[in-house]
């Protein structure tokens, strides 16, 4: 005789199983949420924390080569039409913007005509020479235009005075004129001691940086003919967004007004200190800018939920009153007093 087992589950203990089951898979579903939203916040932090220090630290490299390469006097021999190493655009109501000059990049080397890496030294390009051939290192070509202006091994400032152009820029096949002969000798380089040449003289490109805030509130490096008024530049600008989410950019500046050697105490207290430093609008000349403290505020992407109402800028940041917003944006503020090297 078979025996049929009519053991199973009761509707209640179905429901019973059913409901247990749903409030383990919301709690579960309810952490992951909350673990994903902490995530999410926490890399909104690290992103606005890294992109702002990176920015921050380019703008205080660029700061402290600015006036590598530059002409004696710039008033004779502008770069872009700028003639001082620093120009300042200081603002009370939106951030500020500063244009810096200098030869911050590598074009590449300079070599006598007709003679080619490998060549045996010692050989020299002469001094009065005007008639040199580069090869170039990377991208930074020169031109005739507002990439005409190098510096020889950050002793000789020259400008291109004739090249033969090819897709806008001078063909390294090809003699490049430089409007004034060279100053010295410049020896090419035996890099390997083998009794040939390995490289010529470094040329650097000297051209004007720019920092501005764009309406974005996305902070941008401009090299070469920048508009600060609205953060922009030229088709043969090259325009890099270097953060995002920045709500203030503000500069200061410690200048030596009476030409003495010595950085202005404006303060009194015998240091460089803080109470040292002046806004754009109170720098008469820039050439005598010595030191400057870089202000960047960025705020995260994302607002994190657990933050709110106590999101807030700063009160001020140097000569701009900021308005208080008690919203839920995590804010990062970088301040960096730089000396200028090249003063």
């Amino acid at each position: 005789m078979l025996c049929r087992n009519d053991n199973g589950y009761t509707l209640a203990e179905l429901i019973i199983a059913i409901t247990i089951s749903l409030i383990l898979i919301a709690g579960s579903y309810a952490t992951y949420i909350s673990q994903n939203r902490s995530f999410v916040i926490q890399e909104s932090v690290s992103e606005v924390n890294t992109q702002s220090k990176i920015a921050q630290d380019m703008i205080v490299n660029d700061i402290k080569g600015a006036g590598f390469g530059i002409p004696q006097d710039m008033n004779i021999d502008p770069v872009n039409g700028l003639t001082t190493v620093i120009t300042p655009a200081d603002r009370t109501i939106a951030p500020d913007a500063v244009t810096i000059v200098g030869g911050f990049r590598t074009v590449g080397t300079l070599w006598p005509i007709g003679v080619e890496p490998g060549s045996a030294c010692p050989l020299t390009i002469p001094l009065g020479t005007t008639q040199v051939r580069l090869i170039y290192s990377g991208t930074n070509v020169p031109n005739l235009t507002d990439k005409r202006f190098l510096s020889i091994d950050g002793v000789d400032f020259v400008r291109v005075a004739g090249c033969t152009i090819t897709n806008g820029v001078c063909d390294s096949a090809n003699t490049i004129t430089l409007d004034r002969p060279l100053t010295m000798d410049f020896p090419l380089i035996d890099i390997d001691g083998d009794g040939f040449c390995d490289a010529g003289r470094p040329v650097y490109l000297v051209e004007d940086t720019s920092y501005c805030v764009d309406a974005n509130a996305t902070l941008r490096r401009i090299r070469r003919n920048a508009n600060l008024n609205n953060c922009t530049g030229i088709a043969t600008s090259d325009d890099d967004a270097i953060a995002e989410n920045v709500e203030d950019f503000q500069l200061v500046y410690a200048v030596d007004a009476n030409n003495d050697g010595q950085t202005d105490d404006v303060n009194g207290n015998g240091l460089l200190d803080g109470g040292d430093f002046v806004n754009g609008v109170a720098v008469a000349d820039p050439a005598t800018i010595r030191a400057i403290r870089v202000n960047t505020l960025a705020r995260s992407d994302r607002p994190d939920t657990n933050y709110t109402g106590q999101g807030n800028p700063p009160a001020a940041i140097e000569n701009r009153i900021l308005a208080q917003t008690n919203d839920s944006f995590r804010r990062r503020w970088w301040q960096t007093i730089v000396t200028m090297r090249n003063k």
